[in-house]
C-alpha cells in the first residue's frame, strides 16, 4: 500500500456558527439533542459526551453487534454516528465539534437528509489553512477474508470517485451507484437514502419485526409505517424514493465510514459488497499504512 499525505489546493471548512440539532434516540425513542459548533483547523470531527472528547477516527471505533458505527474512548461511547458523518463528509466539512446529550446521535429518519439540511441552513465556510489529503501512489486492493466477494480496489486518481456495487436478494436486487466526491452530488443523490432491513419480515408473523423493535424502540408497531425501509420476500412494505435507494444508502454509509480515515483520499475506489465492518477495516489499514496515530488531540503526521 503506497500512500502519501499531501497538501491540497482546497481550504479546510467548518460550519458558520453553532446550533442545536434535535431528534430522537433510535434505541429508546426519547428526545435527544446535539450541539454543533465550529472547530479550528486540523481539529477534525470531535464528538463530546460526558465531558470526554472522542475524535472520529478508526482507532476509536467500537465493535457493535447491530449494524451501526460507534466510537469509544476511556469507557465513554457514542453510537449511530454514520449518517451524521456522511452529511459532514459529503458536504466537505473538515472540522466540527459535536456535543451530545445522550450516547446516541439524534435521528429524524434513517437517512442523512435532516443533518444535511441543518448544515446547509446554518452555512459552511472556508478556513485559512489548506487541507491535507491522501494521495494513492500505487494501486492496491483490500479484502475482508470472511466474505469471499467483498473487495475494495484503490486506483490512481487526482480526486475522489467511488463505484459501489451492493448485491442483495429480491426485492432489493443488485445495483451499482457512483459518487464523484462533489457536495452537490451528495445532497441530490445520496443524502436522502434511508437505511433498510438486511432480511425480509413476514406480515402474518411479526415476531422478527418485534425482535428488531426490542432493540430499536423508536420503530412503530406497523412495519409499513416504518421510517426505515422494510420488505417481505415478495415486496417492499415502504415505498422507495428511487428503485436503487438501498444501494444509495450503502454508499451513504460508506462515505460516513470513510471519514474515519481522518483525511480525504484522492483515488478511484471500486468497492463490492460494502459494509460497516469492512469500511472500518479499510480506514484502519490506511491509517496504519501512513502511521497516523492519535496522541491526545494532536495527530502525528510523517
Amino acid at each position: 500500500m503506497k500512500l502519501k499525505l499531501i497538501q491540497a489546493k482546497e481550504k479546510q471548512r467548518t460550519i458558520k456558527s453553532g446550533f442545536t440539532f434535535k431528534g430522537f434516540s433510535l434505541f429508546s425513542g426519547q428526545d435527544v439533542e446535539m450541539v454543533c459548533q465550529p472547530a479550528n483547523e486540523d481539529m477534525g470531527i470531535i464528538f463530546r459526551y460526558k465531558g470526554q472528547d472522542i475524535p472520529a477516527v478508526a482507532e476509536n471505533v467500537k465493535l457493535m453487534d447491530v449494524h451501526t458505527t460507534a466510537l469509544t474512548k476511556n469507557g465513554v461511547d457514542v453510537v449511530t454516528i454514520e449518517h451524521l458523518m456522511a452529511a459532514i463528509w459529503g458536504l466537505g466539512i473538515d472540522n466540527i465539534r459535536l456535543t451530545l446529550s445522550d450516547s446516541v446521535v439524534p435521528a429524524r429518519d434513517g437517512s442523512a437528509e435532516a443533518f444535511t439540511k441543518a448544515f446547509q441552513k446554518n452555512g459552511v465556510i472556508e478556513q485559512s489553512k489548506q487541507r491535507k489529503v491522501i494521495q494513492v501512489k500505487k494501486e492496491f486492493t483490500i479484502l475482508q477474508p470472511e466474505y469471499e466477494n467483498r473487495s475494495a480496489k484503490f486506483e490512481l486518481s487526482n480526486n475522489l470517485g467511488i463505484d459501489s456495487s451492493a448485491p442483495f436478494p429480491f426485492p432489493i436486487g443488485e445495483h451499482t451507484v457512483s459518487f464523484d466526491g462533489n457536495p452537490d452530488t451528495f445532497v441530490k443523490e445520496f443524502s436522502w437514502a434511508r437505511t433498510f432491513l438486511r432480511s425480509p419480515i413476514e406480515l402474518d408473523d411479526l415476531a422478527k419485526w418485534n425482535g428488531i423493535r426490542s432493540v430499536f424502540k423508536a420503530l412503530p408497531e406497523d412495519p409499513r409505517k416504518s421510517p426505515i425501509i422494510t420488505f417481505t420476500e415478495k415486496e417492499f412494505l415502504t415505498k422507495l424514493k428511487k428503485e436503487d435507494e438501498p444501494a444509495r444508502h450503502k454508499m451513504l454509509d460508506l462515505i460516513g465510514d470513510l471519514a474515519l480515515v481522518g483525511y480525504r483520499i484522492n483515488t478511484r475506489l471500486i468497492i463490492n459488497e460494502p459494509g460497516h465492518k469492512f469500511t472500518h477495516l479499510i480506514a484502519s489499514e490506511i491509517r496504519n499504512a501512513l502511521n497516523l496515530k492519535l496522541d491526545g488531540k494532536q495527530e502525528k503526521i510523517p
